[in-house]
């Protein structure tokens, strides 16, 4: 799934650090796209909050470039005595273009028995 986000039309090629930033700005619209199903994990999983964090920006090819972050998530069942975090790393894909980045996120929703008809 593509996903167009607007950011500061600063320069026509952003360096590294630029884009960190820009993207550090935006997480908040992007995170649950970023963490996406947590219940390939477990039905009680959540993310928690503000645990976003960019590792790496690497450029792989014109105006192309791959965002490696990590997040954590908690699990919690009282009643198995259950109450973990866990850090995840993921990568992404993102285009830059003048005034945007376009994220190539992967859908991990579960599939419904609608989907399959």
């Amino acid at each position: 799934m593509r996903k167009s986000i607007p950011i500061p039309d600063t320069v026509k090629e952003p360096d590294l650090n630029l884009l960190s930033e820009n993207i550090q700005r935006i997480i908040p619209k992007i995170e649950a796209s970023l963490t996406g199903s947590l219940l390939w994990y477990s039905q009680n999983a959540q993310y928690v909050p503000d645990s976003m964090k960019i590792i790496s920006i690497e450029h792989s090819g014109e105006s192309r470039y791959k965002m490696r972050y990590s997040f954590r998530w908690n699990v919690f069942n009282g009643c198995l005595d259950i109450d973990e975090d866990e850090t995840t790393t993921e990568t992404v894909n993102f285009e830059y273009q003048p005034g945007q980045l376009i994220f190539d996120f992967i859908q991990t929703e579960q599939s419904t028995s609608a989907d399959e008809l």
